[in-house]
Formats: C-alpha cells, structure tokens, sequence
C-alpha cells in the first residue's frame, strides 16, 4: 500500500510494478515537469487486483501505463484521480499476456497529450479486453481517445492486437481529436 506519498522528478518511471498481486495506491502525487523523458507515473505491469485512488499524477511521459508484457494485467481499477501533463491513461504498448478487466472512473485529464489511450502494434500484439471509462472528463488533450493498433507504424510482424468490450459512458471532452485506428 502507498499511501500520501509524494514522488517528484524521478530520473526513469516513478513506480513500476512487475508481477504484484494487490496494491493500492491511495492518495499518491507524483510531480514531474512535462519535458522529462521516460517518467512515467505508475506502471502496473503482469499484476493484478491493483487499486489506483484519489492521486494527482503529472508526467514527461504516460501518467498510468498499464502493461502486459511478462504476464497478463487484471483487474486494475482507477478510480478518482486527476491527471495534469503527460501522455494520458495508457493500455500498452507491451501487451503481449492481454490486460482485462480494467474500470476507470470519475476520472479527470486535464491538458494531457493523449486522454485515454490503448496502443500497440503488430510487433507486439496481444488481447484488450473488458475495460470500462465511466465518468471521465477531459479538458485541453490534443488526442482525448487515442486507440490505435499502429503504436509503431515501421514495425514488421503479423501479432495483430485486438481490443475487444470497450465500454465508455459519460466520457466528456473540450478540445482536440478522436484518433481510433
């Protein structure tokens, strides 16, 4: 459990989970300028029942990045949080094991590059399934709903990912565009 812990300026991702089984993150801030590379907020990574509560995360790269890479990512809930710079709330791009199961809500992204964001590519492919965004409020992103199958359009490869039962209700946004592909 983290709880009213405060992270700034991390040289690489803040907090990385590998394989955990039951966290949550409760009343975490993590500030860093937006121009700092690769510093990621929290990564939940091949984990499960992760609970991420009533945080403040800003980034030089993807506020939450959830991924699957060494093992599947499930039942990861993210609930009540406001997310300032950053790349957005992430699926991916390692997604290989699948992430399922995912509920993100009365969420706020103010002013992130991308909002909510599912992404990888035929190197990397995998299964998204079961993810539910209710309630989610996006202010100033250039890419409020960013899901794409060509994360790297360069690469070669014939793992095609599949993003299946994307559920989003009450998902309301100011500026920018929808990039679905």
């Amino acid at each position: 459990t983290f709880y009213r812990i405060t992270l700034r300026n991390a040289p690489n991702f803040h907090v990385a989970l590998n394989g955990a089984q039951g966290a949550t993150f409760w009343g975490l801030r993590i500030d860093t300028p937006a121009d700092a590379r690769n510093t990621d907020g929290i990564d939940p990574g091949a984990s499960q029942d992760v609970t991420i509560t009533k945080s403040s995360i800003r980034t030089g790269d993807d506020n939450i990045a959830i991924k699957a890479g060494k093992g599947p990512s499930r039942h990861i809930s993210i609930v009540e949080d406001h997310f300032y710079w950053g790349h957005g709330l992430s699926i991916g791009s390692e997604i290989s094991a699948g992430v399922s199961d995912i509920l993100v809500r009365d969420v706020t992204l103010d002013g992130t590059t991308s909002g909510l964001r599912i992404k990888s590519d035929a190197s990397r492919g995998g299964l998204v399934d079961n993810v539910r965004y209710e309630n989610i409020c996006l202010r100033g992103n250039k890419r409020p709903i960013d899901f794409t199958t060509r994360y790297d359009e360069k690469v070669a490869g014939n793992d095609i990912p599949v993003y299946r039962d994307i559920f989003l209700s009450n998902v309301v946004g100011t500026t920018g565009t929808l990039a679905i592909e």
